[in-house]
């Protein structure tokens, strides 16, 4: 699975109705309840091992999108900041089948669009509007209606460790932009954005669903290999002390992120933007 950025515009406060007029829409869009088996094997961040149904996935492809996902996914998707899709704690109020039914969605991108100034925009600004789209399905099709709060949550931020970082710029081959995760504990990213790669730290679960704050100042775009020891949730305390034994030749992720990229992870409290669903339906089918 390749996962380009996602970029979404800043949050408007009040109802998502109220912000539907200015957002750009899909040309065409079916949804339908997704009937297929899902996969009860290990998934790809872990989650259907830990009896998380499994959700394959979205992609974008010549203006047409298509996903198998929860109307919960599809939320983290639209709303996402910051180069990433929102923390699996910055939303509440989806319960039931919110997070449980997966659809099949097939939309596509208006061939003028298309055709036109979409052809060449970077995929991650496509990726941007086809988010935007995604918002104003959820509104149209799923009569979503959010509000922002913020609060105080203990997070991560993500900075730079001493001589770090261990990486650097690469834009040789910007129609790569993404990052491929090969099984758990491997990720391979090309030419993306770090803010990508930071978003994606939030999900791993040694980190117990704290969002990660990108603190490194870290701009461009990247090409790198990250492996570590993959654990559940529960399986590591606090991050291990610089210089600690590792018990395999594959260190944790937090020794991982220092001994591999130069980086680490500082636990603190901090404010983040919280959305909360206040009414959401099932859609109509197509």
């Amino acid at each position: 699975l390749t996962t380009g950025p996602v970029i979404a515009a800043p949050p408007v406060g009040g109802p998502a109705h109220a912000g539907n007029a200015s957002l750009p829409s899909f040309e065409v869009v079916s949804i339908k309840l997704c009937k297929s088996p899902t996969i009860p094997g290990p998934g790809i961040d872990g989650r259907a091992a830990l009896g998380i149904p499994h959700v394959p996935g979205m992609h974008l492809f010549n203006g047409r999108f298509s996903a198998t996902a929860s109307a919960l996914s599809l939320v983290h998707l639209a709303y996402g900041q910051a180069g990433h899709g929102l923390g699996p704690d910055q939303i509440t109020g989806a319960e039931g089948w919110v997070g449980s039914d997966l659809y099949d969605i097939e939309a596509k991108v208006d061939d003028s669009l298309v055709e036109g100034a979409w052809k060449n925009l970077p995929f991650d600004q496509k990726w941007n509007q086809v988010s935007l789209m995604v918002r104003t399905m959820l509104i149209d099709r799923f009569d979503l209606e959010i509000r922002h709060v913020t609060r105080v949550r203990s997070v991560y931020e993500l900075v730079l460790a001493k001589n770090g970082p261990k990486f650097k710029e690469d834009h040789s081959h910007p129609e790569l932009n993404g990052l491929i995760a090969h099984g758990r504990g491997k990720f391979e990213m090309t030419c993306a954005k770090f803010s990508l790669f930071a978003g994606l730290l939030s999900f791993l679960p040694e980190l117990d669903g704290r969002v990660v704050l990108d603190k490194t100042g870290l701009t461009g775009t990247y090409s790198f290999n990250f492996e570590w020891k993959a654990e559940l949730p529960g399986a590591m305390g606090s991050p291990p002390a610089d210089g600690a034994p590792s018990e395999s030749s594959v260190p944790s992720l937090f020794t991982a992120l220092q001994e591999e990229l130069g980086l680490k992870l500082v636990p603190t409290r901090a404010p983040i933007d919280i959305i909360v669903i206040d009414h959401i339906e099932r859609p109509t089918e197509n």
